[in-house]
């Protein structure tokens, strides 16, 4: 693929959470995400005709760092749809969900700032409650901010609200696709952006040549700032009552459908 940046792109259908999301599996397509400025908040993202995909990719990490949110993820390539769900209270408490359409498999985590449980049906049906407890960036796959970054470098169309609302969102699309997505047909990508430099949503859409697949990403933030995150049923399904400084809590397997 001379000429074409590959940027890890991983394809993951999520249920629950009213929300999709994203998560874990194998993926396709462009552009690494270059270094990061240490402050780009002096130069805006969005100007009256034209967007700085890489400014408004380092908004969208800072306006979600320490805050509570639903993150909704779709995602499909040729091999399938994977849909992923975060429901964030902090970057330490948190749950995922992530399942593949058609594929038999689904992984759920719950993560506090003491314990990570985990079922993951891949893995033989396999849970697990360590003490090892993951940032939820590190779950963050794709990342949301690198699928600006990459898919809005490319002429976009920049529409404010008529009344000149500092409060409203506005508008990006772009329907050019950059050049690492080359060859690529019937490009068509779009964004809602907070005033706090939030995208809220994200959606991409093309065919791609190459690969003879379409491909797809459908992206969601909501309850922005009203999120709380409680111990799911199906942890205490599995450990019953024990908290998590608890000691009978260990690593351990079992094969069951999970509710």
């Amino acid at each position: 693929m001379a000429g074409r940046l590959a940027v890890l792109l991983v394809l993951v259908l999520l249920t629950g959470c009213g929300a999709f999301g994203g998560a874990e599996r194998q993926t396709v397509t462009p552009v690494p995400v270059p270094e990061q400025p240490q402050d780009s908040r002096a130069v805006p993202a969005v100007t009256e005709n034209a967007v700085d995909a890489r400014r408004l990719a380092t908004g969208h990490r800072r306006a979600t760092r320490n805050r509570s949110y639903v993150l909704g993820m779709r995602l499909s390539l040729e091999w399938g749809t994977q849909i992923v769900s975060f429901v964030v209270e902090d970057r330490y408490r948190y749950q995922f969900r992530t399942e593949i359409i058609n594929k038999n498999y689904t992984k759920r985590v719950y993560n506090t700032r003491n314990r990570r449980y985990v079922y993951d049906e891949r893995a033989q049906g396999a849970w697990s409650a360590t003490r090892r407890p993951t940032p939820v960036r590190e779950l963050l796959d794709p990342d949301p901010a690198r699928l600006i970054e990459a898919y809005l470098a490319t002429n976009v169309s920049v529409k404010r609200p008529r009344d000149g609302c500092d409060t409203c969102p506005v508008i990006l699309t772009a329907t050019e696709p950059p050049a690492a997505f080359e060859p690529a047909d019937n490009y068509s990508v779009q964004a809602t952006v907070r005033p706090d430099g939030l995208v809220q949503s994200f959606t991409v859409s093309y065919w791609d040549r190459s690969r003879k697949a379409r491909v797809s990403y459908e992206i969601r933030y909501s309850a922005i700032g009203e999120t709380a995150v409680s111990r799911p049923t199906w942890v205490r399904k599995r450990w019953g009552n024990a908290t998590d400084n608890d000691p009978v809590l260990s690593d351990s397997q079992r094969r069951a459908a999970v509710g």
